[in-house]
């Protein structure tokens, strides 16, 4: 039918494309990440925890699909190992991957909220990672024992011997990844529910609570006094974190919705071809969030955009040339600012450096003021 052509041409073209795409992106990510520019921001430190995440999330998750298109077999059928280590790694990573972006949204309301010191980030975000990982790990361990069962069938043989039929039966023993007769209402009903609230919506509600915080605390904070240069950078993070939080809201959520209550009810009811199509789109939308982070950073951040661009050689050339005009430029106002007759009074002097800074348009903080006369000492910036 015209559904499983549909499945199998989006198969074939959309997963090698998530592939190679979010693996080329969140390599991107981890190598701007990493610079001095944004290494030492505890944010960018869980945004590189995030990237490779989604690397090992789009592999696993991707790998069973392509093999089905291959060999028309399920990947998770093949042995016992491979189907719980499969189930463990898929569940794992998509756990992680949502509560990793639950962890920095509190990470970064509090230090906008100024709660965390800034001297202890690197060993905040190993401990809170670690912390992560292993409780994560370790609620997923059910999976190494409830999975796995071996299904006899048996396989008619036909003979024919002096044109009469003889019908004998072969016994085939085939092993299946499904849970055990014995689990197999924990697996459909609770695995469900643990992975809808823990995957999806309980992320969902923690997420929301610390961006509205955040929007909030950054609108009072601009609103009360002039934004600095340190400020400024740090609101460009922030909208960063919250482009990437937005894209879970809207592709993740729905998508792990669907398909855990699609398991709830799938035992009760025959799944129809249309809905599995619907399911391969919505996993295949779910799979495009973990591959998207990059254009997410590049649209919305941009230091972000800026560190890109220096990984270029003409970009990291025309940056230089910024760099030794601007440094020409205060020498030029240094001068400006020496260039005054030693003869003349310190109030001659104040005299001429105010007018050279209204020829020039300058701010008072701009020029260096160095008055030189014959009875004062030279008094140089700090």
């Amino acid at each position: 039918m015209w559904h499983e052509l549909v499945r199998l041409n989006f198969v074939r073209i959309c997963y090698p494309c998530l592939m190679v795409f979010g693996t080329v992106g969140n390599i991107l990510c981890l190598i701007i990440l990493l610079r001095k520019r944004f290494r030492l921001q505890s944010t960018c430190q869980y945004l590189c925890v995030l990237a490779v995440i989604d690397i090992l999330f789009i592999y696993t998750r991707s790998t069973r699909y392509l093999y089905r298109y291959i060999y028309n077999a399920d990947l998770r059928n093949t042995s016992l190992w491979i189907c719980r280590s499969l189930m463990f790694l898929s569940s794992t990573l998509s756990h992680l991957a949502s509560w990793i972006l639950v962890i920095v949204s509190f990470d970064r309301y509090f230090m906008i909220k100024n709660l965390f010191a800034r001297r202890h980030i690197k060993s905040r975000v190993i401990q809170s990672t670690c912390i992560l990982i292993f409780i994560v790990y370790t609620v997923n361990l059910h999976y190494f024992h409830i999975l796995g069962i071996h299904v006899t069938i048996q396989s008619p043989i036909v003979h024919i011997n002096n044109n009469i039929l003889n019908e004998t039966s072969h016994t085939i023993t085939r092993f299946v990844c499904t849970p055990l007769p014995s689990f197999k209402t924990f697996f459909q009903l609770y695995v469900s529910i643990f992975d809808l609230l823990f995957v999806a919506i309980i992320p969902f509600c923690l997420m929301m609570f610390t961006n509205i915080g955040i929007i909030c605390t950054i609108m009072r904070t601009n609103r009360l006094c002039a934004t600095s240069r340190e400020q400024q950078q740090n609101n460009r993070l922030t909208v960063m974190l919250l482009s990437v939080t937005l894209a879970f809201m809207l592709l993740t959520c729905p998508s792990v919705i669907y398909i855990c209550l699609n398991r709830l009810t799938s035992s009760k009811t025959a799944v129809s071809n249309r809905r599995l199509l619907i399911l391969d789109l919505l996993e295949a939308l779910w799979y495009t969030k973990h591959a998207l982070n990059f254009i997410l950073y590049t649209l919305s951040g941009q230091d972000f955009r800026q560190e890109f661009m220096k990984l270029f050689p003409c970009s990291r050339q025309k940056t230089t040339n910024i760099s030794m005009d601007q440094q020409r430029n205060r020498n030029n106002r240094l001068n400006i600012a020496i260039n005054i007759y030693v003869d003349n009074t310190t109030l001659v002097n104040q005299r001429l450096l105010d007018n050279r800074k209204k020829l020039f348009n300058k701010e008072d903080n701009d020029v260096s003021i160095i008055i030189i006369s014959k009875t004062s000492k030279i008094e140089t910036p700090v």
